[in-house]
């Protein structure tokens, strides 16, 4: 696990410190069921290195023993938390966002929701949620979006979309006309 800039001992810290949070009935992102895919798809990372073969293998070897032995430690669900925003819309984690909805980022950006990812662990196994929301509703040409990271367990606000996109087509006209009108 030393090459790769190491990305497996980072990838092998997420994994480890997350299933020990699972252990525990805690969750890492706020949602446990986010947790176990983040798990699910870091554990496939290093499962095609494992096929390397050597110690590497092992590790991965005692990682899924640790996930096997933890998803039976799962409690059932009893629902994800939910809560109205500063704004007024509904706070939900970015992955129930969909590519319809209307987002707004803590501190961040307002548009259209594009996509959520995990970024790369870092070496001490932490990984933060990359939120991509579309700001075409701001430029012209293009369909330009921004990449905004949150910390663990943070949340968007997910607001009335019709509202938004006929706020966002009256600042556009307004700024359109001001800048026609030099």
């Amino acid at each position: 696990m030393r090459g790769n800039a190491g990305r497996e001992r980072a990838r092998h810290a997420f994994v480890t410190r997350t299933l020990t949070t699972l252990c525990t009935y805690r969750s890492i992102t706020g949602d446990r069921a986010e947790d176990w895919r983040r798990v699910a798809s870091e554990l496939a990372m290093l499962g095609q290195m494992a096929a390397l073969g050597g110690i590497f293998q092992v590790a991965v070897f005692e990682l899924e023993a640790l996930a096997r032995q933890t998803a039976g430690l799962e409690p059932a669900l009893a629902g994800l938390p939910s809560g109205t925003g500063p704004q007024g819309g509904d706070l939900i984690f970015p992955w129930q966002a969909d590519e319809d909805d209307w987002i707004s980022v803590p501190g961040g950006p307002a548009g259209p929701f594009v996509s959520t990812a995990m970024a790369m662990p870092n070496q001490a196994g932490f990984a933060r949620t990359v939120v991509m929301v579309s700001q075409r509703h701001r430029y012209h040409a293009g369909s330009s979006h921004t990449d905004v990271h949150i910390e663990d367990g943070m949340r968007v606000e997910r607001l009335d979309a019709e509202v938004e996109r006929a706020r966002a087509r009256e600042q556009w006209n307004e700024d359109h006309s001001a800048w026609h009108n030099r």
